[in-house]
C-alpha cells in the first residue's frame, strides 16, 4: 500500500507541476509573441486550456490527499472525537459515490468522443485526451477518499478501544 501511495503521490505532484509550468511558459510566450513581435501561436490557447483542465483534476486529487477541500464544519467542530470521525466517514462515503458517478459519466463522454472521432480545432489532437481528465481525476480522487475512509475506520476503532479512566474527585476540605 505504501508503494502504491508513493507512486500516486509522484504521479500527481509531477504531472501537476509539469502542466502548470508548461502552461505558464506557454501563456508567457504567447503574450510576448503577440505584443512584442505581433505574431501569435494558433494552438497555444487551446493547449493551455487543456493543460489547466488536467491540472485542476490532478490538483483535486492532491487536495483530497492533503484534506484541503472546502468543508462546512460549523456543527462538526462541537462534536466529540467519535462524532467527528463518524461525520468524516459519512462525508468520505458520499464523496466516493460522487467520484463513482464522475467516473461513470466521464467514461461515457470519453467513449462518445472516441466513437465520433472528434479532434481539437487548432492542434488536431483527439478530443478524448482532454476529456480523459474527468475519469482519471475522479479515479485518483476516489482512491484518495478510500484511503481517508480507511484511516477514519482505523482511528474510530482506536477511539472505541481507548478506556477513559474515571475522573477522581477533588478531596473535600
Amino acid at each position: 500500500m505504501q508503494k502504491i501511495n508513493h507512486i500516486l503521490n509522484y504521479f500527481e505532484e509531477y504531472t501537476g507541476v509539469v502542466s502548470l509550468i508548461f502552461t505558464s511558459l506557454l501563456v508567457f510566450a504567447q503574450v510576448v509573441l503577440r505584443y512584442v513581435f505581433n505574431y501569435s501561436l494558433s494552438w497555444s490557447e487551446e493547449v493551455a486550456r487543456y493543460l489547466i483542465v488536467w491540472f485542476v483534476f490532478i490538483g483535486s486529487s492532491i487536495a483530497v490527499r492533503e484534506k484541503a477541500h472546502a468543508t462546512m464544519d460549523a456543527l462538526v467542530t462541537y462534536l466529540p472525537d467519535k462524532g467527528k470521525k463518524i461525520f468524516s466517514m459519512i462525508a468520505n462515503l458520499i464523496s466516493i459515490v460522487f467520484c463513482i458517478f464522475l467516473i461513470w459519466s466521464g467514461s461515457g463522454i470519453v467513449s462518445s468522443v472516441i466513437e465520433f472521432g472528434s479532434v481539437t480545432p487548432s492542434t488536431g489532437m483527439p478530443m478524448y485526451i482532454p476529456y480523459l481528465a474527468l475519469p482519471v481525476g475522479a479515479t485518483l480522487m476516489m482512491i484518495r477518499f478510500l484511503q481517508l475512509a480507511v484511516q477514519d475506520v482505523k482511528s474510530l476503532r482506536s477511539v472505541n478501544q481507548t478506556i477513559i479512566p474515571p475522573i477522581e474527585e477533588a478531596p473535600k476540605l
